[in-house]
């Protein structure tokens, strides 16, 4: 007998929230229910899905295998029910969003309300993705991360089957806490970053970000920082407000940080070049999944305040 799409959506939840308690907790059912479901799925498929232990459920090779097949069955189960639902005017199912470490999470958490308002019957799940070939196995509906280019130069080849929709065009900025341009001093020009401690950004893509491009008034300065801290994702802007060092990144991420006073815009007279833009990925099907489509428009207009424009910090 073949699994029933219960059990499948039982057993994809499970993994996705982690542990057999939290799939129970967030399907509102009996834990005892979820442990019966995958056990009867396991004896059907005569595989091990998980190894167990009291708080984690991690796949086996097998279950790997399966979620992926899980998946892309759910996916298009959920887009061949939602097409019925998007004519009626709702939104439903779920909307499974992937979160690059570059991207601020509360830029998206604050534009959820407003979304939720409006599509109530919608269940959104945000996930920290790490790589974006999860995007191509249907692991997540969308992917919301930089287009980053490669450190000399050169874009990344997109992976195929994949639209790519710009969502922000934010400025690059320097910036470091007070406590720490109180301790160092202050740059006046891009050649006293070699006395300073910059922080350098690690990508997806694993490339160190460790040459600094600046214009002014025709004049261009690349400067090669000598990083004592490499980080990823959104490290970085904790650690410039910790006062680890010098920083650089789009300055959408560090508007709070500005109006607050925790970092200080440095060097603003100089531009810094090499900024690239925040970008929504989602598969290439016709038609694009209602809900998918709702969502990136939603974060097209919510997002328009970040744009290069009004991006300078107050």
């Amino acid at each position: 007998m073949a699994p029933s799409t219960r059990s499948l959506q039982i057993f994809a939840r499970v993994v996705e929230d982690g542990s057999f308690a939290a799939a129970a907790r967030g399907l509102l059912v009996d834990p005892a229910a979820v442990s019966r479901t995958i056990k009867a799925l396991e004896d059907e498929l005569g595989a091990l899905l998980f190894t167990r232990s009291t708080r984690v459920s991690k796949l086996t090779t097998e279950g790997e295998r399966f979620y992926r097949d899980c998946r892309q069955i759910l996916q298009k189960l959920d887009e061949a029910t939602g097409r019925f639902h998007h004519e009626e005017g709702v939104l439903h199912g779920q909307l499974r969003v992937g979160l690059a470490p570059m991207i601020t999470r509360r830029m998206v958490v604050r534009a959820l309300p407003s979304f939720q308002g409006q599509h109530p019957q919608l269940e959104i799940l945000l996930l920290g993705i790490y790589d974006p070939a999860e995007i191509a196995n249907g692991s997540i509906d969308v992917l919301l991360r930089p287009r980053t280019m490669r450190q000399r130069g050169g874009s990344y080849r997109d992976l195929q089957g994949l639209v790519v929709r710009k969502l922000i065009q934010s400025n690059l900025v320097l910036c470091a806490s007070p406590d720490y341009l109180a301790r160092a001093g202050v740059p006046r020009a891009p050649s006293d970053l070699i006395n300073h401690d910059c922080i350098a950004l690690v990508t997806l893509e694993h490339d160190v970000h460790n040459e600094w491009q600046f214009v002014k008034s025709g004049t261009r300065q690349k400067i090669k920082i000598v990083p004592k801290l490499l980080v990823q994702g959104g490290a970085l802007r904790e650690a410039g407000v910790a006062g680890c060092g010098i920083i650089r990144l789009l300055s959408c991420h560090v508007q709070d940080e500005f109006r607050a006073g925790s970092l200080v815009q440095i060097l603003a007279d100089w531009t810094c070049t090499g900024g690239t833009p925040i970008v929504a990925l989602y598969r290439k099907v016709k038609p694009t999944l209602p809900r998918v489509s709702a969502f990136v428009q939603h974060l097209l207009e919510a997002f328009a305040p970040y744009n290069v424009a009004s991006a300078r910090p107050s």
